[in-house]
């Protein structure tokens, strides 16, 4: 009795050479063995020492530039310097997840749901003076923007972003900034909001502050929580209705 193969053996995935190569480096960086500001060895050492062609080698210092992991610096000193990625560079790849993959609007207020209530906690237990009138700040700008909705929504954004950074919970705040804009972006507020509405948001913003301002963590929470979500379900109940994303 002959077996037939193709029934029980998957086909199998041979990972590119500098894929090999990548993840190592990467490794050795992400585990302190080649620590940042210093240089990796020069391609033509990464050739003799992988056994690599000098493309593959190439490749590899791609992708980990792409990752934010080296930056690549030309001349006699030059070389590929281990770097650490930044905050930006996480929110830049999630957005660009957002963005590119059609990740619905009520998607990203469920997201947004979920995180905001947790940084207003976070502000109102970490926040410093310095953070309370950089908000303070903005929420003036903010409610004497009500009757110009190009600019109320900038601002709005700003506000919640200020409270992200008084966090002081960096993959939290890279989340929230990655997500901000995309939700920002793909609502026309002409749709989801009238004069009614940004009166009351005013009005929410400012229980939000003076709870983060008293160091209430629950209230801020709880303050939050119930902004968010009542925007999540105007907005999503909007666009059910037949308005449609700009």
């Amino acid at each position: 009795m002959t077996i037939k193969l193709n029934t029980l053996i998957s086909p199998v995935v041979v990972p590119k050479a500098s894929d090999i190569l990548a993840t190592r480096l990467r490794e050795l960086i992400v585990k302190g063995q080649i620590t940042p500001g210093s240089f990796l060895p020069t391609e033509r050492d990464l050739v003799v020492e992988s056994g690599l062609s000098r493309t593959s080698v190439r490749d590899a210092l791609r992708v980990l530039e792409s990752e934010g992991l080296i930056t690549t610096k030309v001349g006699r000193t030059g070389g590929s310097m281990v770097t650490l990625p930044g905050r930006a560079s996480v929110a830049r790849s999630v957005e660009l997840f957002v963005r590119t993959h059609g990740i619905r609007l009520d998607s990203l207020l469920e997201c947004r749901v979920a995180v905001e209530p947790t940084l207003a906690r976070l502000a109102a237990r970490h926040r410093t003076e310095e953070q309370l009138a950089e908000m303070d700040a903005i929420h003036e700008q903010f409610t004497a923007s009500v009757n110009d909705v190009a600019v109320y929504k900038n601002i709005n954004l700003d506000w919640h972003l200020a409270i992200a950074r008084a966090s002081r919970n960096e993959p939290l705040m890279a989340l929230m900034e990655a997500i901000a804009t995309p939700i920002r972006d793909a609502m026309d507020y002409q749709h989801v909001t009238t004069p009614e509405l940004r009166a009351i948001a005013v009005k929410a913003h400012t229980v939000i502050l003076k709870a983060i301002r008293d160091q209430d963590e629950d209230a801020a929470f709880k303050r939050m929580d119930r902004h968010v979500s009542g925007y999540r379900d105007i907005a999503t109940s909007t666009t059910a209705a037949g308005a449609e994303p700009a």
